[in-house]
């Protein structure tokens, strides 16, 4: 199934920041925490702050000693007053743009204007503006409701800033013939005008679309109704298991757009599902090979298969190829580890990527007793070259299981490994670097005190790192509701994007550089098109030209292939 989706989709800039306002909260405060209202309207959100101690009052509390978050859409000033009352220390997470809403309000209301707005008349925002608005407010949800109207004196119009752009144009038109002289705000705010308008556009060019988001969630439905108005067959779902196969089978192209309380993890998994899909018009080939590229990387296989073209590509580069001992015994070292280390992290895992971590569960044994037999595996090929190979496989091993058990030994003066912020990422790069680069090196007893041996350990582990990073920024969400601190979490999804670059283009520079002066063989030329791959890659994720999944996660991969194949022929 060709499936187009909508670059706007997901979460919005206001709840993003209520979300990363409450997490932030978790981690800085040891007393109680809780959301007053649901913090976004989705429920599958709600029910991950839930897990990690997050309430959701409904009403203010006689006497609360603790934190209480005021939700994205805001609340009435005088309820913000009582939770202060009552105790709490109050964190404000209301959207910047619904405060600029309630600034408006509020500055007319002190001027004698009554407030009309147009917007659903029980929705939390809007419910939170009337709180602003005093005894003189009009609430417009429906054209009828003009008639009903009765305005005395200056009044102003606001929208609650997720409405209907067209439906707010044409209700404030006939709010102003019915009463001249009203001053009229749209305050419907940018990320609502670019994902309706964006609708508009996909629309047009699919056979139906598929709106993912909460069933409370007032601008999720306002993008089903914009695409139904278009012709559009369309499709709400909250979740993949909403989605009827049968029905969309028939289509040819479908799109995806998402409210903006959806999280990525729960699009991706909707935009995987429907990929799989057979459409109307293409034969079974195309599906099969999507679920088979999707085993690859589900079961870690593709992982595994990078790791040893890295070592072949790194092999050549050093002058020690012609093994096969040692792709195979990387294989199977980051098969293993990799798998054992993802039965750790399976609760992130269902967060970011759901259907990976269903097919972790259901073939749970498989999956265990295969990881097992490749390590075993790479310890015998271990053998097979020498003591000190074998040594350092054990002990990577060992320190690998470790740093996935939830009570691994503390390290002096540091504490535990996992818990330094982006440790993951490093070692899982230094992992790499070691069976990719010192194995060979130990197995065919070079000597280890050599500017090539040093330059591509060092590049082999920044590229792993790099891919990791990418990685880490796709599993940002899951990370970040569980709690844990991978560089994207540390530095945010932009800074990070921003580091890779720069490191990438060191690299590159390495890679045309080293070779002149002698530190690497100028096989590292034939190499230098992968690293612009892989920034490539970086910066279509960045722009949304590659949206996140399985093929994203199988160009990254690639990048290794394509440095194995160089340096074949550059060898």
């Amino acid at each position: 199934m060709k499936v187009l989706l909508a670059q706007n989709a997901g979460f919005c800039m206001g709840v993003r920041r209520a979300v990363d306002t409450t997490l932030a909260t978790l981690d800085e405060t040891q007393g109680p925490l809780a959301t007053f209202g649901p913090l976004i309207h989705n429920p599958q959100v709600m029910q991950l702050l839930a897990d990690r101690g997050v309430a959701a009052l409904d009403r203010v509390p006689e006497a609360f000693d603790g934190t209480v978050i005021i939700r994205a859409h805001g609340v009435p000033p005088d309820q913000k007053a009582a939770l202060t009352s009552a105790g709490a220390q109050v964190r404000d997470a209301t959207c910047p743009r619904v405060v600029k809403v309630q600034v408006i309000i509020e500055k007319h209301r002190k001027k004698g204007y009554q407030t009309v707005i147009i917007g659903d008349r029980d929705h939390a925002e809007v419910v939170g503006l009337m709180g602003y608005a005093g005894p003189d407010v009009r609430v417009v949800s429906r054209p009828e409701e003009i008639e009903e109207l009765d305005l005395a004196g200056p009044y102003i119009i606001v929208s609650q800033t997720t409405q209907n752009e067209e439906a707010f144009e044409a209700m404030s038109r006939a709010i102003l013939e019915r009463f001249p002289g009203g001053k009229v705000f749209n305050t419907i705010c940018d990320s609502t005008h670019k994902r309706q308008e964006e609708v508009r556009q996909l629309a047009r060019r699919v056979d139906a679309m598929v709106v993912v988001g909460g069933k409370t969630s007032a601008n999720t439905a306002r993008l089903g109704e914009i695409a139904r108005e278009m012709g559009c067959a369309v499709y709400m779902v909250e979740s993949e298991e909403d989605l009827d196969l049968d029905a969309l089978s028939q289509y040819s192209v479908i799109g995806v757009t998402a409210g903006a309380s959806t999280p990525t993890w729960m699009i991706n998994l909707v935009v995987q599902v429907l990929e799989s899909l057979p459409s109307a018009d293409e034969g079974r080939l195309k599906p099969a090979l999507m679920r088979f590229f999707w085993f690859l990387l589900a079961s870690n296989m593709a992982v595994s298969l990078a790791a040893g073209l890295l070592t072949v590509a790194a092999s050549r580069l050093l002058g020690v190829a012609g093994d096969p001992r040692y792709p195979l015994l990387a294989a199977g070292y980051i098969l293993a580890m990799h798998n054992l280390n993802r039965f750790q992290q399976i609760r992130a895992k269902q967060i970011s990527d759901p259907v990976k971590a269903y097919f972790v569960q259901r073939h749970r044994k498989v999956l265990l007793g295969l990881s097992f037999a490749a390590l075993a595996g790479a310890v015998l090929l271990a053998a097979s070259l020498g003591v000190l190979p074998l040594l350092t496989v054990l002990a990577i091993s060992a320190l690998g299981m470790m740093y996935g058990m939830e009570k691994a030994p503390d390290i002096p003066f540091i504490g535990r490994f996992k818990e330094i912020p982006g440790s993951k990422t490093a070692a899982i790069a230094l992992a790499w670097a070691v069976v990719a680069v010192l194995l060979p090196v130990l197995g065919s007893h070079e000597p280890l005190l050599s500017s090539h041996i040093g330059w591509t350990l060092a590049l082999v582990f920044v590229l792993v790192f790099v891919r990791c990073a990418l990685f880490d920024v796709l599993d940002i969400h899951g990370d970040r509701l569980v709690g844990r601190e991978t560089l994207p979490v540390l530095l945010g999804e932009v800074k990070t994007l921003a580091l890779v670059h720069k490191v990438l283009a060191v690299v590159l520079l390495l890679f045309v550089v080293l070779p002149f002066a002698g530190w690497l063989p100028s096989l590292a030329w034939w190499l230098a098109p992968a690293v612009l791959m892989m920034d490539l890659l970086a910066r279509l994720y960045e722009r949304k030209k590659l949206p996140p999944g399985p093929r994203f996660e199988l160009f990254l991969e690639g990048v290794f292939a394509l440095m194995a194949l160089l340096a074949w022929l550059g060898s």
